[in-house]
């Protein structure tokens, strides 16, 4: 089982002069990025089944191989990702969290489980995973912030 987290600072405000999104900007973008990941890898294909407000199911297509996720919300604050039983797949698990410790120092930590296949130890798959979970987070909030930025999303807060 490979278990691992990183942050990500979203808000540099000693740098006068960077772009400085919101929460509600942020919160928006990460649900498209729930809802919508096929927006921010372009290799994805996804249909999505609203169950609540809170909550829906998504299955996302990756070239020949589906996988089906529950997703759910604790609005403004959290997005946890699981894969269902109801078909036979890996278990995954995330949980994307949104941290404010001061107005305006926005950070999202991103922390996930997943079985592995340790059948090639001539491999550290779990370090390459590591390396890509970290690699796509960093783009989708390079994305979210574009897209705030370009007016997408709320209102910005400078």
């Amino acid at each position: 089982m490979l278990e691992f987290e990183h942050i990500i600072q979203v808000n540099d405000l000693s740098d006068s002069d960077a772009f400085v999104i919101g929460r509600t900007q942020l919160w928006e973008g990460l649900v498209l990025r729930a809802r919508c990941p096929d927006k921010f890898n372009s290799s994805l294909s996804c249909r999505v089944e609203d169950l609540a407000a809170d909550e829906f199911e998504r299955t996302i297509d990756v070239g020949d191989f589906s996988f089906r996720e529950r997703v759910t919300f604790t609005p403004g604050e959290c997005i946890h990702t699981q894969t269902t039983e109801e078909i036979e797949q890996l278990y995954t698990e995330s949980l994307t969290r949104l941290e404010e410790p001061q107005t305006g120092y926005l950070f999202v930590r991103f922390s996930y489980k997943r079985d592995l296949d340790d059948s090639d130890d001539a491999i550290d798959v779990g370090e390459h995973l590591k390396a890509a979970y970290v690699q796509t987070d960093q783009d989708a909030i390079a994305m979210i912030r574009a897209l705030a930025q370009s007016g997408l999303f709320g209102q910005s807060i400078n």
